[in-house]
């Protein structure tokens, strides 16, 4: 089992990005998504477990390891998408490459017929795959070194549609398989819902909320209702929550099924219906 546990942590990674006052406990397996309004709190994460920074304040173990500790495991029991680089003309070469000196990697032929139910062939050219694909083979590779802890950064973000299904489903798959702790970020509130069992609401360096979504059957969106009458503390007990109401117009981030709502819609008094898909900045509103 993977653990990491943070307490009442100040720390400046080497990035020059910062986490304030920031507790949390951590167990695999799981996969954690970090919601936030900029990069920092993930980059910050990524140092932290990388142990590349400064502990102003608090305290951090990793797998049972003080930090300052934690650096020469850190190599073994890490692996993250940025260190994972295409060397060779073909994706076997790449496989070869890629797995060596990772003791508890998978086997070529393992990797290989991963990487076949993914459409790829290992006589296929590196230079012949667009961004996208080379993307999801180094996301591929990562996961067959087979670490206790991943980071996946926001590479989600540069897979194509139906691909980042696929991916991330092989992600949660894996961290169940290999009791790992897979972490990662995304601009796409429905992307950090649909893979995440536990998502890290962060605004700036300051972690301000989690949520559990082991339960969670949908993704939020943002209901703005124009004209009156609209009776909020009903669509409350349903899962809405408020993020502004004025006059005229109504606006809150809906957490679960859109038709459990309509009832309360079909007021005669309410003029205008918008539905969209939910923003980090509304999240971040209502968590």
């Amino acid at each position: 089992m993977s653990s990491i546990t943070i307490n009442d942590l100040v720390y400046d990674a080497k990035s020059g990005d910062q986490l304030d006052n920031v507790s949390l406990e951590l167990k695999s397996p799981q996969v954690i998504g970090i919601c936030s309004n900029d990069t920092g709190a993930a980059a910050a994460l990524e140092d932290l477990l990388s142990v590349r920074g400064k502990i102003l304040n608090g305290d951090v173990t990793i797998n049972g390891v003080p930090f300052k500790k934690y650096k020469r495991q850190s190599k073994n029991e890490i692996g993250r998408i940025d260190d994972v680089v295409l060397k060779g003309k073909t994706v076997e070469k790449a496989v070869d490459h890629a797995l060596r000196h990772h003791k508890n990697a998978l086997k070529p032929e393992q990797a290989l017929q991963m990487l076949k139910s993914l459409k790829f062939e290992p006589d296929q050219m590196i230079a012949a795959l667009s961004d996208a694909q080379q993307l999801e083979l180094r996301i591929a590779l990562l996961l067959t070194w087979q670490c206790p802890i991943v980071i996946l950064s926001d590479a989600f973000d540069g897979l194509e549609e139906d691909k980042r299904q696929m991916i991330g489903h092989l992600v949660k798959d894996y961290a169940q398989k290999v009791d790992a702790l897979v972490l990662f970020t995304s601009k796409n509130i429905s992307t950090l819902m649909r893979f995440a069992h536990t998502l890290y609401y962060f605004n700036g360096s300051h972690l301000t909320s989690a949520r559990d979504l082991s339960m969670n059957d949908g993704v939020d969106c943002t209901v703005t209702v124009m004209g009156t009458g609209f009776p909020i503390d009903n669509a409350v007990k349903l899962g809405a929550h408020m993020l502004e109401e004025a006059g005229n117009e109504t606006r809150f981030l809906f957490t679960g099924n859109i038709q459990t709502l309509l009832p309360l819609l079909e007021q005669s008094t309410i003029t205008d219906v918008r539905i969209e898909d939910a923003t980090i900045e509304d999240e971040l509103m209502a968590y």
